[in-house]
């Protein structure tokens, strides 16, 4: 007995079926799905639709199927609302007569059991009860809530006019308007005259019934456009506000990186870099201050933060701290170095990459420890061995744009490395991984190209290493 009440008390009911869970989202889009196909089963009792399910017990089926599962819903709601009030039974009746728990329980309602025309309130309160499973549709309802004084205001007021107008008119019009027999008859012209809708089927024949139709078609018209204001305002407040909540989810992904790599700027170069980093499977943030260009970024899936490189706070964000690295790909030199200088004072060891225009920038950059790219000289060196070696140059642009794409990376040898102390010739990196060691970078910081194969991986050194993508995947997961 004390297993089953503990294993009730660790299944928590919000979280699991309506928060923010997987099972929550699976449960939300069975639930959906569920009301929908009542409503299918509505339409068939009706011989609405033209499709041929099979025989009409199908619809009925359907139907006990679905109430079943509302049921069980409603459940799951009564379980949890005891399980988290601890109020009188003012608290219980305010539940029973809430809009949501009268949706439910109109919702398990057999459609054929109540007779026509009252049976449209079943197929209605199906309608909503799926929608409290749209998040679509929650939203939008919130945002109506967070207007419900203005709405309501506007509600009172239109009351008030209806009631006054329909009042003066039966009055001013009784006797006078074969079409206005009784006060329904009032009411009805002022609703149609103040929405501005304009049946035509009852006209004012008296000078006061004319002015008061003028008035209420000039205060219809305002009032519309009013309450059209309202809920617009409402739903624009409320996008405002999905989108405020997009990005703490993002700032609160981007707290939890660490050895992760910051790209500032996501113009054509950092566009570029962001696609390797990718393609690599790395942890990374871009940090673009153009508002179109960040949401580009974000709509290609990458986490993203909309702020200036050069302020601290927005580096702070991105979690500097723990960054490997920062890639300074702005279109400024100045605001390249100044963000440069503020990640080395939040990060002494970080590994700093920057773009650099001009020759003077390259020796700045150099001095505050970044490595640097140069667009001029790079193209330089390309377009010289395209002409010195051409054959060379088109085989290299042809093997790193093809699908089986040749990596260079490095590989740092710990003392746990089962490399680690032996000779090139003794290890199965060329065989098993199909590995070149191009290089070792030794403990003391010398270089060795094109090692001996008695040449040995000692601890603390780094194999620089060439292969296609795939081999060094395999290869880094075994050395690390």
């Amino acid at each position: 007995m004390k297993l089953k009440e503990q294993a009730t008390k660790n299944i928590n009911i919000r979280e699991t079926f309506y928060g923010k869970s997987y099972t929550a989202t699976y449960y939300r889009f069975f639930m959906q799905f569920i009301c929908a196909l009542s409503l299918l089963a509505i339409i068939g009792y009706d011989n609405a639709i033209p499709i041929n399910l099979g025989p009409p017990n199908i619809y009925k089926i359907i139907e006990i199927i679905s109430i079943f599962f509302m049921i069980f819903d409603f459940s799951l709601k009564t379980i949890m609302f005891f399980e988290e009030t601890k109020e009188t039974k003012k608290s219980i009746i305010s539940y029973i007569l809430s809009p949501k728990t009268l949706i439910d329980i109109f919702s398990i309602l057999p459609y054929g059991w109540l007779p026509y025309p009252y049976r449209v309130v079943v197929p209605v309160a199906r309608v909503f009860k799926g929608a409290q499973f749209s998040k679509s549709a929650r939203e939008v309802l919130e945002g109506l809530k967070e207007k419900r004084f203005e709405i309501s205001m506007v509600f009172i007021i239109f009351t008030f006019m209806i009631i006054g107008s329909s009042i003066i008119l039966f009055v001013v019009e009784e006797g006078k308007n074969p079409q206005i027999k009784t006060i329904i008859d009032a009411v009805w012209w002022s609703i149609v005259t103040f929405t501005t809708v304009g049946y035509g089927d009852i006209v004012p024949k008296t000078t006061i019934g004319r002015v008061v139709a003028s008035f209420l078609m000039i205060m219809g018209i305002s009032g519309i456009a009013l309450l059209t204001g309202i809920v617009s305002s409402a739903f624009t407040d409320r996008i405002l506000k999905m989108k405020l909540s997009l990005e703490e989810v993002m700032e609160k992904k981007i707290r939890q990186l660490s050895n992760h790599f910051i790209i500032c700027g996501y113009g054509r170069v950092g566009k570029v870099v962001a696609k390797e980093m990718e393609r690599f499977n790395k942890p990374f943030v871009v940090l673009e201050e153009n508002p179109d260009a960040a949401h580009e970024a974000i709509n290609d899936g990458y986490l993203t933060i909309i702020g200036s490189a050069t302020d601290e706070e927005m580096l702070k964000k991105a979690n500097i701290k723990e960054a490997q690295g920062i890639a300074l790909v702005m279109d400024s030199d100045a605001d390249n170095l100044y963000s440069l200088i503020t990640a080395k004072d939040e990060n002494k060891n970080i590994l700093a990459v920057a773009r650099a225009n001009s020759e003077d920038s390259v020796k700045k950059f150099i001095k505050l420890g970044a490595k640097t790219i140069s667009p001029y000289q790079s193209s330089g060196y390309d377009i010289s061995r395209m002409l010195i070696s051409p054959r060379t140059a088109e085989f290299v642009s042809i093997v790193m744009q093809s699908d089986r794409t040749i990596e260079m990376g490095e590989f740092y040898i710990t003392k746990n490395c089962k490399y680690a102390g032996k000779k090139i010739i003794e290890t199965d990196i060329r065989s098993k991984y199909n590995i070149i060691i191009i290089a070792i970078i030794t403990k003391s910081k010398s270089t060795i190209f094109n090692p001996k194969a008695n040449d040995i991986i000692e601890v603390g050194s780094t194999l620089i290493c060439v292969g296609t993508k795939e081999d060094m995947e395999r290869f880094e997961k075994v050395i690390t």
